[in-house]
C-alpha cells in the first residue's frame, strides 16, 4: 500500500488543525505580557513628563527661597542704614558701615543666583511643556497599539473558537481507540503525534532508525504503527 490509510488521513487533517490551534493559543498566551509592556511604556512616558514638571517646580521653589532671603537681607540693610544715620558714635558708625557693606554683598550674590535660577526656571518650564506635549503624542501612539492589540486578541479568539468546533467535528470521525492514543501522544510530545517515515527507514519525529517491523507496518497502512523510540504514530508518505 502506498500512502496513508483513510483512518490516518483523518488523523493527519485533525493534527494539522490541532497544530494550528496550538499556534493560536501560543499567540494568545503572550497577549498579557504585550499589554503589560504597553502599560509600562505609558507609565514611563508619564513619569518622564512628571519629572520635568517637578524639576521646573523645584527651580521655582528655590528661586522663591532666594527671594525671601534677599528680602531679609534688604530689611537688615535698611535697619543698619537707619542705625548708622542715627548714631553719633564714630566706632559704631564704622561697625554699621561694615555690616552694610556685607549685607549689600550678600544681596548682590543672592540676586545673581536669582537671575541664574530665573533663567534655569524658564528653560525648565519650556522643557516641561515640551515633554508634556511629546507625552500626549507618545500616549496616543501607545493607545493605538493597545487598540490594535485588543483587535488582534479578538480575531485570534474568534479563529480559535471556529477551529475548536472544526476539531470537535473531525475528532468525531476518528476511531475512539486510535483517537485516544493520538491525543495521549500529542499531549506528551506537544508538536506532533503522527509523523511520516522518512527515507523509508527513519521516524519523522525523533529521526531514529525504525525496526523493519515498524517500517513495514506503516508502509502497509496499519493505523496503529508506531515508533519504538519516541512512541509517535507512523504513516508511509504517498509516493
Amino acid at each position: 500500500m502506498s500512502g496513508p490509510s483513510p483512518e490516518i488521513e483523518k488523523l493527519l487533517v485533525l493534527q494539522e488543525r490541532e497544530q494550528r490551534k496550538m499556534r493560536l493559543e501560543k499567540e494568545l498566551a503572550v497577549w498579557p505580557a504585550e499589554v503589560k509592556a504597553l502599560e509600562a511604556r505609558k507609565a514611563e512616558i508619564r513619569a518622564s513628563a512628571e519629572r520635568k514638571k517637578q524639576e521646573a517646580q523645584q527651580t521655582e521653589v528655590e528661586r522663591k527661597k532666594l527671594e525671601l532671603e534677599a528680602e531679609s537681607h534688604r530689611a537688615k540693610l535698611a535697619r543698619y542704614k537707619i542705625q548708622q544715620f542715627e548714631t553719633r558714635k564714630n566706632e559704631e558708625f564704622q561697625a554699621l558701615g561694615t555690616e552694610i557693606t556685607r549685607e549689600e554683598k550678600e544681596i548682590q550674590e543672592i540676586e545673581d543666583k536669582e537671575l541664574e535660577l530665573m533663567d534655569a526656571g524658564e528653560k525648565a518650564k519650556k522643557a516641561a511643556a515640551a515633554e508634556a506635549e511629546a507625552a500626549k503624542g507618545k500616549e496616543a501612539e501607545v493607545a493605538s497599539k493597545e487598540g490594535d492589540l485588543a483587535k488582534k486578541k479578538g480575531e485570534l479568539e474568534g479563529r480559535l473558537a471556529e477551529l475548536l468546533k472544526e476539531i470537535e467535528g473531525l475528532a468525531a470521525g476518528v476511531d475512539e481507540g486510535l483517537l485516544a492514543k493520538y491525543r495521549r501522544i500529542l499531549a506528551n510530545k506537544k508538536d506532533a503525534a503522527i509523523v511520516p517515515v522518512v527515507h523509508g527507514t527513519n521516524c519523522g519525529g525523533c529521526h531514529m532508525k525504525l525496526t523493519q517491523g515498524s517500517a513495514l507496518a506503516a508502509k502497509g497502512g496499519k493505523a496503529g504503527a508506531a515508533c519504538e523510540n519516541c512512541g509517535r504514530l507512523l504513516f508511509w508518505p504517498a509516493a
